[in-house]
């Protein structure tokens, strides 16, 4: 099957739903597990973050500082954003907001199965994985060439690829912090901002919220990109491409909670060191010049497991018999 056709498949396939909760905020995926599409760590509704290996149980300290929010109804996207995805139709901006089929993101060796099998296997079908995602990105690459010794449009551009994950990051948990809606909507995907501002606004009146970026860690080994992939929106020749990259990101944050009064509610600043896989996407358009638009935020995504693949693996094996 052409990756066109993959491409349409999954979006028919695959239907978008929203659900809150520390479980699950937005499983683009129902078979899915490994996506969370969330929001700020120590908001319970969407908690972010995954506590660094060795310090289980440290997200409930930054949980319950905001209201969870099933019982509201998710509100309209602004005019802001609607100006700022001006040229898309809806169709388009619904799609960056799932996880492309495929997408594996290796686990740090702390969080590989413990039985020799297990880890060999895992590490096996992270390199298939990763093989076919050069293979499909150099495709589309090739693709782009007006000829074939001219040089490819398609441009990856791969060195602003972490600087803009991290400052996406930093702007979404300011912005959620701040309740500032304009910059949720600038910087998430539809279905994400949908889900933040329904938790801005289930907001106790009167309770202001401080974000603050500390530092970033283990700098060593973070931030990394974990995932580059591409994917047609349907089987027409031009189609846009949807482009998803996975940035790993370590730092570590510090929030605070404030009453009416604009006193700091005791107990409620708190400093926490997390590492999130960080989903961006955006749509390039074929049409006009392999343009790029802006890129947005899809959420978080946990590490991929033995279990988590084998289930997408079945997603990918019912797309290509269909």
């Amino acid at each position: 099957m052409s990756s066109s056709r993959l491409g349409v498949r999954a979006r028919e396939l695959l239907s978008v739903r929203v659900v809150t909760g520390p479980a699950s905020a937005i499983p683009l995926f129902p078979s899915r597990p490994s996506f969370r599409a969330r929001g700020l760590p120590w908001a319970s509704s969407f908690a972010t973050s995954q506590p660094r290996s060795g310090a289980p149980g440290r997200n409930a300290l930054f949980e319950a500082a905001i209201p969870r929010v099933e019982q509201r109804s998710a509100p309209m996207v602004s005019s802001q954003q609607k100006i700022h995805e001006s040229g898309l139709n809806e169709a388009m901006v619904g799609a960056i907001s799932m996880v492309l089929p495929g997408t594996f993101i290796l686990p740090p060796l702390s969080q590989f199965p413990k039985p020799l099998g297990q880890k060999l296997r895992l590490l096996w079908n992270w390199v298939s994985a990763k093989v076919q995602e050069l293979i499909l990105n150099a495709t589309f690459r090739f693709a782009s060439k007006p000829t074939i010794f001219k040089r490819a449009a398609l441009d990856y551009k791969r060195s602003s690829l972490i600087p803009t994950a991290k400052a996406l990051h930093r702007s979404m948990l300011q912005g959620l912090a701040s309740g500032d809606k304009l910059v949720i909507n600038k910087t998430c995907a539809r279905k994400l901002a949908t889900t933040l501002l329904t938790s801005i606004d289930s907001r106790p009146r009167g309770r202001r919220y401080s974000w603050e970026l500390v530092n970033y860690t283990n700098k060593l080994f973070y931030p990394s990109i974990k995932s580059h992939k591409l994917a047609p929106i349907d089987r027409e020749r031009g189609s846009p491409i949807i482009r998803q990259m996975v940035v790993a990101i370590s730092s570590k944050q510090r929030r605070g909670v404030y009453d009416a009064s604009g006193l700091v509610i005791p107990g409620s600043e708190k400093e926490m060191d997390v590492v999130e896989n960080v989903a961006i996407a955006t749509l390039i358009d074929p049409k006009n010049g392999y343009k790029q638009y802006d890129w947005r935020i899809i959420g978080t995504i946990k590490p991929t497991t033995l279990e988590s693949w084998t289930k997408d693996k079945k997603i990918m094996e019912a797309v290509v018999r269909s």
